[in-house]
C-alpha cells in the first residue's frame, strides 16, 4: 500500500466513526426528548387524576347535602334560613349541614366559603321569619314594590321586538337585582 491509499483508508475510517458517533449523539438526544415527554405526560395524567378525585368528592358531598335537605324538614328549614341570610350560598358547596341526632337540632358542620358565617342569632331570626305563615306573601309584596310597572315591562318588551333591546336589558337587570335582594326561601340547594 502506498501512502496515499493509507491516508485515504484512515480518512474513511475516521469519517465513519465520526458519522456513527454523530448518529449516537442524535439518538441520545431523541431518547432524552422522549423521556422528558413521557415524564411531562405522566405528571399531566397525575394532575388530571387528582382533580377528578377532588371533583368526585365535591359531587358526592353536594349530592349528600341535597338528599339531606330534601328528606329532613329541620335541615331544610336551616338551609332556607341560611339562604335568606345569603342567597348566593349553596349547601354542599359553601357549607355542610349535619343532623346526626334526631333529638338535637341540625347544625352547620363546616363553613367552606370566605363569606361571613352567620351568627346563631341571625340564623334564629331567619328561622322565625320562615315559620311566619305570611312569609311568602311578604317577599312577593317586597318584590312587587320594587319592580317596574307591568306597562313599563311591556313597553320594554315591545321596544326589544322592534330591535332596541337596551331598555329590556335594563329592566331584566333590575328584576334580577330585586330577585336576589328578596329571594324565594325554598331555593336553598
Amino acid at each position: 500500500m502506498n501512502g496515499n491509499s493509507t491516508l485515504f483508508a484512515f480518512y474513511c475510517y475516521n469519517t465513519q466513526i465520526g458519522q456513527s458517533s454523530g448518529g449516537m449523539h442524535i439518538m441520545e438526544g431523541v431518547i432524552n426528548i422522549v423521556i422528558v415527554i413521557l415524564i411531562v405526560v405522566c405528571i399531566w395524567i397525575y394532575i388530571l387524576w387528582k382533580n377528578s378525585q377532588k371533583m368526585h368528592e365535591s359531587l358526592v358531598l353536594l349530592a349528600q347535602q341535597h338528599n339531606l335537605v330534601r328528606n329532613d324538614d329541620r335541615v331544610r328549614t336551616l338551609c332556607r334560613a341560611l339562604h335568606i341570610l345569603n342567597p348566593q350560598l349553596t349547601a354542599g358547596v359553601d357549607y355542610v349541614l349535619r343532623h346526626d341526632n334526631p333529638e338535637r337540632a341540625p347544625y352547620i358542620a363546616e363553613w367552606l366559603t370566605d363569606a361571613a358565617r352567620p351568627s346563631e342569632e341571625e340564623i334564629k331570626s331567619a328561622m322565625l321569619e320562615i315559620s311566619d305563615i305570611h312569609h311568602e306573601e311578604k317577599y312577593v309584596a317586597l318584590r312587587w314594590a320594587e319592580y317596574q310597572s307591568v306597562e313599563a315591562q311591556l313597553d320594554a318588551a315591545y321596544q326589544a321586538r322592534q330591535g332596541d333591546n337596551a331598555v329590556q336589558l335594563k329592566v331584566d337587570e333590575e328584576i334580577r337585582a330585586v330577585k336576589e335582594k328578596y329571594p324565594k326561601t325554598d331555593e336553598c340547594v
